[in-house]
């Protein structure tokens, strides 16, 4: 493997949105806990499936769709190689909520009755959380909620509490979209199997900041969205353990996913297949694997996670000096691209508005994780997250426009 030189600046060129000015202003993306921007080679890939061989995949038998049908599959191996699955354990899903229902829907369903014990933290995204809610309400099962520390980290005693044989699944995120802190999920993981619980893991910030391999999480599933990998929007990955197979049923249908089709009996296709019913999202299957691709050749997973860790404790530190402000997210380490913290003078809505005159961008609210907000008595918080395309000169221009605000 060749060694990678990280330039950030040089980066950040090739991503065309930075181009644009927002209100006059140079744009200062710090929203990529919610979505990443996209570099010129994943545009490219998209608009050249687009413009040169649209066409349906694993249907057509002229010259050009059976381009599509090859570049579609490579694509598939394209993902596998990147989390270290095999090629039939990755199903291509609109995104990762889609793939936590499918689990719900798939596995859990039947896997799941009365009394049994789902478990999830307190700091999970509501997508990893209400349909497991949702579920253990339409099954008479218990959601049994982990508590995190002020670190947004499970302490693994407290995890072994919660654990019982009535577990039957625990579904936790990774990195925490909120803190941006890692949960070490193989430990966690390791625990759950202990009293034989199936595990779901919810990658979809921690795929885009750090090397994932399903193998050594041995989880049984993990779902990720592609526009957070500087893919496009549309398109997710779940994947499923080939040992799972056999226990998860077809909860979709249409056409693609069969083998033959008689008036009273329908048989389906091998997974991954049987679990993508219909069109399949083929431009955005192409633009995650061109992301994925990007991410080979430019990144460096350590030297990324050192220089978003650098911006972060920057930003956090020169936060901490404001008497109003209240940071939420723990000190970044490590490692952490994360910086959350509210003000006792503005309420989140306000600050990110005015932030964006100077053509800031930021997350306020409760980041789909509202329990988390509500234990702590607030309503919403400003979020800055970074990444790639981020630098020092971000940082500074958020803190002299903040400033400018503090002294009204």
């Amino acid at each position: 493997m060749q060694k990678i030189h990280m330039n950030f600046k040089k980066l950040k060129e090739k991503f065309p949105i930075f181009k644009k000015q927002v209100n006059g202003h140079p744009l200062v993306y710090l929203d990529s806990a919610s979505t990443a921007q996209m570099p010129e080679s994943v545009i490219q890939a998209i608009v050249a499936y687009y413009t040169e061989y649209k066409a349906n995949v694993g249907r057509g038998l002229y010259s050009f769709a059976e381009e599509a049908t090859e570049k579609f599959e490579r694509s598939r191996k394209t993902v596998a190689n990147f989390i270290g699955a095999s090629k039939e354990e990755v199903i291509f899903t609109s995104g990762a909520t889609q793939g936590i229902n499918k689990v719900a829907h798939s596995w859990a369903f039947d896997h799941i009755e009365q009394g049994d014990e789902i478990l999830v933290t307190e700091i999970e995204h509501h997508s990893n959380f209400v349909p497991w809610q949702q579920l253990a309400q339409d099954k008479g099962a218990v959601l049994k909620v982990v508590p995190v520390n002020n670190q947004g980290l499970v302490n693994h005693d407290t995890f072994e509490q919660y654990l019982s044989d009535k577990t039957k699944l625990v579904a936790m995120i990774h990195m925490s979209n909120m803190l941006g802190t890692t949960q070490d999920v193989k430990a966690l993981t390791k625990l759950a199997h202990q009293v034989g619980a199936k595990v779901l893991v919810d990658a979809s910030q921690s795929v885009v900041h750090q090397k994932i391999d399903v193998k050594d999480i041995n989880c049984d599933f993990l779902v990720f969205s592609g526009h957070k990998l500087f893919g496009p929007t549309g398109v997710g990955v779940l994947f499923i353990k080939k040992d799972l197979f056999d226990q998860c049923k077809v909860s979709l249908f249409g056409g693609g996913m069969v083998f033959s089709v008689q008036e009273q009996h329908t048989s389906f296709k091998q997974a991954p297949y049987c679990f993508e019913a219909g069109t399949q999202p083929i431009a955005q299957v192409i633009g995650l694997a061109a992301a994925i691709d990007f991410v080979d050749k430019e990144i460096d997973f350590n030297q990324l996670q050192k220089h978003e860790t650098y911006l972060a404790t920057q930003l956090y530190t020169s936060l901490s000096e404001l008497d109003t402000i209240q940071l939420m997210s723990p000190l970044p380490k490590v490692s952490g691209n994360v910086v959350t913290f509210i003000s006792s003078d503005y309420h989140a809505h306000d600050i990110a508005a005015f932030l964006d005159q100077y053509g800031i961008a930021v997350r306020a609210g409760h980041h789909c994780v509202q329990p988390y907000h509500l234990k702590h008595g607030v309503n919403a918080s400003v979020r800055a997250s970074f990444s790639v395309y981020n630098t020092q000169e971000d940082v500074d221009q958020f803190m002299n426009c903040f400033t400018e605000l503090v002294k009204k």
